[in-house]
């Protein structure tokens, strides 16, 4: 059964990826760890990426409509964003992938601004 958020499980890389496509950008795949060898080497561990729990974070290279995988203990996720921060562009992925995390850290910013 997907954990939190998670809209659909797939038992393969190719099949998760197929899933992610075809749903809407930021919806979570599950896949257990028990049907795959790892993450597909296309993939490279993100240093960019918030890991909301993972043990880990990759992205694909693409600069737009790029797939996401985190690493948990038992499962992985994989979903699409319209864009990669690491090699497209940071602010449209900040803007229109991530727009709860932007606003909470804004908020802490402005936050800080006033009181310091």
């Amino acid at each position: 059964m997907p954990h939190d958020n998670t809209r659909a499980s797939a038992t393969s890389w190719h099949s998760a990826k197929r899933r992610a496509r075809d749903q809407k950008y930021n919806t979570k795949v599950e896949v257990p760890k028990a049907f795959v060898a790892g993450v597909p080497p296309e993939f490279e561990r993100s240093l960019l990426s918030l890991p909301n729990g993972a043990k880990a974070v990759y992205r694909d290279q693409e600069p737009t409509d790029s797939f996401q995988i985190r690493e948990f203990d038992d499962h992985y996720t994989i979903e699409m964003d319209r864009h990669n921060p690491e090699t497209g562009n940071a602010v449209a992925h900040a803007v229109q992938d991530a727009p709860a995390y932007t606003a909470v850290g804004l908020a802490v910013l402005g936050g800080a601004a006033l009181f310091s």
